[in-house]
Order: C-alpha cells, then structure tokens, then sequence
C-alpha cells in the first residue's frame, strides 16, 4: 500500500516538473508575442502621428488660403464701393476713354463733350546756300507742338474750340485758334472766333496732313491765315460754301481798331464731282479711298484803313483741283492777287502749285513731287522757282509718321507779299544765319528736311 502511495507521489512530482517546464515555456512564447505587438503598435502610432502632422500642415495653408482670399474680396469690394461713390457724384455720369483719333470726356447723355489732341513735330535740317562761302547750316527743330481742346456744351449743336501752340523759337505757349459754332440745321451753320479765312486749299488742308515736311512757298505767299471773323456756312451732299466777315488777312486775336482794314470778305464753294468729303482732308490717295475729284474756287477782298496805316485795297483770289485715282493723289492750286496801294502802282501777283503723290506701297511708303511758281509783277523781282521731292513713311497713316525732303530753291526772287506771310522763314527750313539778301537767288538753296510726327 504504501509502495504504491510512493509511486503515486513520485509521479505527481514528475508530472508537476514536466508541466513547470512546459509553462515556462509558453511564458516566454507569450512574452515574446506580446513585444512583437507592441513593437507592431509603436510603428502604427509613429505612422498615425505622422500623418495627423500632414493633415495639420494642410489645414492650416487651406485655412490662411481661405483668409486670404476674404482679404482680396473684402478689398476689391471696398474699391468698387469707393469706385460707385466717386462716380455717383457726377451729374448724369459720365465716360471716357479714347476713340481712335482723340481723349475724350463725355456725359452719359450726350449733353457734354470734351475731346483732347496734341500735335508733335520734330525735325532735322540741313540747309545750304551755294554762294562765295558756301555756307551750310544744319540742326534739330521742334517745328510744331499743339494741344487742342474742342468738343460741344449742353446741346451737340453748340461746338467750341481752343487750340495751343508752342512757339518753336523758346516754346512760349500761346492760343492760336479759338472758336464757337452752332448748327442751324438744313446744311447751315454758324461759327465765330479766331480761325483760318476760307481761302487757299492748301492751307485749309491741316499742317498735320500736308504731304511734304511743310507747306508750300507759293501758298506762304498769298496764305490769308488766321483772324477774328464770323463765318455763315452751307454743307450738302456735292457742295460747301463758307462766307466770312473778318478783320482782314493775318487779323488773329487783335484788339478793335488794331487792324489795318475797315473791312474784309471771303467766299469760298467747292464741288464734289466723286468720291467723300472725308477723304480730301488731305491730298494722299489712301487704299480704301474711292476715285475722288475736288474742285474749289475763293475770292477775297479788303478796304484798308488809312486811319491804320492800311493804305492799300487788296484782292485776290485762288481756284484749284484736287484727285485721287488709284495710288495717286494730285492737288493743283492756281493763286493771284491785285494790290491796289493808295499811292503808287497796282501790282498783280500770281503763283502756281502743282503736288503729286504715288503710294507704292499701300498706305505705307509714298513717294512725292512738288513743283511751285510766284511772278512778283515787279521788275525788281524775277519769277521765283522751287522744286520739292521727298517721301513719306506711313507708320501708322497720319498718325506716326516719318517724312524726308529736298526743297530745292533754284530761280528767281523770294520777293514779298503785305498781305501774305513770309516765304524765307526758318519754319520752313531756311537758316536764319544766312539770309536772301535783297530777295534775289543768286545761287541755288537746298534745304534738306527730315520730320517725324506723332498725333494723339
């Protein structure tokens, strides 16, 4: 009995060691488990931080994105509301901007208009006089600069005009043109104020659409230019005709009684036989310009004022044809004149201008030629020759463009006109250095010109 007790307690014993020995074993199993999961979970908790750390940075740039673009909203807002109150208190409103040909400023009922355009013009010339000396004199000129003002008050019928200039000799800025006029109706209309005397053709043509560098001589000669008038004016369809009573050639911005004329008159008509009106304001043919033909006829006449020192009578008068076929633009001008002094004798002068231009490529390059003629009716002053040639280049039409010519002076006297302006002036690329002496041409003048022009 008790050998089978010991038996018994020896394998409980047995068993009680196998058993230890196997749970130590599954301790240490369990054990290493148990780390390879933690290890598992430290690697997933890096992985989740560093990924909550990416959501973060990207919320934050989403957010100061957001503010940001409340900011800009809230700015732009702020300026259209700022914008909204500076325009609400114009009367009416108002528009601006540029249409092509000038600044304007304008009411939104069309009640108000102002237009804003400047003229520039800047040269180099180099002039030469083949005398004993040999004389040559070259330079830069600002030959024209203009600021214009015009547009029309209260009613598109009532029109104004104040226009400045620039004295090329020290740029003394003085009004040159100034003017109001009313549409009547029916083709008429009335205009008052400083402005050209409806006379030559050429002179009428804007000196920002001459096609040489300047005008002509011949036209210095007998140009009545600007004065104090009252014109009465008459428009249709094929035919203009403008009349003025004014103060007398060259009678511009001048005090009651400073004139040397009790009077003077002007009548010009022009003939529309093709073509626009629009497209002779100047004389070069354009690509899209229909076959055009001008013709245009003026008479002038004044009584001088013995009281004023105008101790002559003067008359004149000028007809002349204008035509633009294909590429070529032609003006012919044909001018006289008949000063009758107090005391002394008559003399009839006359002149010729002939002017033609060849675009040889489309609005863009131009070729031209321009040959004039003045007969004095003096014996001390021989006829007067001028040959002109030169080219224009079209950047942009009228606007920007670039001209060069010869003006070869090469018969004759320059000779004077009382009623005229001068024909020897440095506006026209003589030098002042140098002079005509008694008028006569002993040697040929050439006057080289170069002009670049910008319109705005």
């Amino acid at each position: 009995m008790l050998k089978n007790r010991t038996w018994l307690i020896v394998a409980t014993l047995i068993a009680g060691l196998v058993t230890g020995a196997m749970a130590d074993d599954s301790v240490e199993q369990q054990l290493k488990s148990l780390q390879a999961q933690l290890k598992a979970v430290q690697q997933t908790n890096a992985q989740l931080q560093s990924q909550v750390a990416e959501l973060r940075s990207a919320n934050d740039a989403n957010w100061l994105n957001e503010r940001r673009a409340e900011e800009v909203k809230s700015l732009v807002k702020e300026v259209l509301n700022d914008a909204d109150t500076r325009a609400s208190l114009l009367e009416g409103g108002m528009s601006a901007g540029h249409n092509g040909k000038n600044f304007f400023l304008a009411s939104e009922d069309g009640s108000f208009l102002l237009k804003i355009a400047g003229q520039i013009q800047f040269r180099h010339i180099w002039a030469h006089q083949d005398n004993a000396s040999d004389e040559d004199d070259t330079g830069f000129q600002v030959r024209r600069m203009k600021l214009k003002f015009s547009g029309h008050i209260a009613d598109p019928k009532l029109t104004y005009a104040i226009n400045l200039e620039g004295d090329r000799d020290g740029g003394e800025v003085s009004v040159y043109e100034v003017f109001f006029g009313y549409d009547l109706g029916n083709g008429w209309g009335l205009k008052a104020g400083t402005f050209k005397i409806p006379f030559l053709r050429q002179e009428l043509i804007s000196s920002s659409k001459q096609m040489g560098v300047d005008r002509s001589l011949v036209n210095e000669y007998f140009t009545l230019n600007y004065s104090d008038q009252v014109q009465l004016a008459y428009a249709a369809d094929k035919f203009k005709l403008a009349f003025s009573i004014s103060d007398g050639a060259n009678g511009g911005l001048d005090d009651i009684g400073a004139d040397a004329v009790d009077y003077a008159l002007a009548l010009r008509g022009e003939l529309l036989l093709a073509g626009t009106w629009k497209q002779f304001d100047d004389v070069t043919a354009w690509s899209g310009d229909d076959t055009g033909l001008l013709l245009g006829a003026a008479i002038f006449f004044s009584e001088g004022d013995a009281a004023n020192s105008g101790t002559a009578d003067y008359t004149a008068w000028t007809v002349d044809a204008s035509a633009e076929v294909g590429s070529l633009g032609l003006l012919i001008a044909y001018m006289g004149a008949d000063i009758d002094p107090d005391s002394g004798t008559s003399v009839s002068p006359w002149g010729l201008l002939v002017e033609a231009g060849y675009q040889i490529i489309s609005d863009k390059l131009e070729p031209f030629i321009r040959w004039e003629f003045i007969d004095h009716d003096s014996a001390s002053f021989e006829d007067l020759e001028v040959l002109t040639f030169g080219l224009n280049w079209y950047l942009r039409g009228h606007n920007a463009k670039l001209t060069t010519d010869v003006l070869w002076v090469y018969d004759g006297n320059f000779g004077s006109n009382p009623f005229g302006a001068s024909t020897f002036t440095d506006g026209l690329g003589f030098s002042e250095s140098y002079s005509a002496g008694s008028g006569a041409v002993t040697d040929d003048i050439i006057v080289w010109r170069t002009q670049f022009q910008l319109l705005f």
